[in-house]
């Protein structure tokens, strides 16, 4: 019998992005400090994409949203997220 509560697991960086997610962007020049919800997951023959209203990025510039981020309904700043991935 498999007990692994999955609750308590920890995925980082999750490859697979399904519609509804919410997740932050990183790595633009730009300054998207906004959570955006998935709409939509599509690949072409070299990459895949993720679709967020009239938004469309490559996934190598999505990540999901950590609790913390939930919880203030924005994207941390980098230190921000250092401070609050310490136990």
């Amino acid at each position: 019998m498999n007990t692994t509560n999955l609750a308590q697991q920890v995925i980082e960086h999750n490859e697979d992005f399904l519609i509804g997610d919410v997740v932050v962007l990183e790595g633009i020049p730009l300054d998207f400090d906004a959570l955006y919800h998935v709409t939509e997951v599509y690949e072409n023959t070299v990459d895949v994409f993720i679709g967020m209203g009239i938004l469309t990025i490559n996934k190598r510039f999505v990540r999901s949203a950590s609790t913390t981020e939930l919880m203030t309904k924005r994207r941390l700043t980098e230190a921000e997220h250092s401070i609050a991935e310490v136990p």
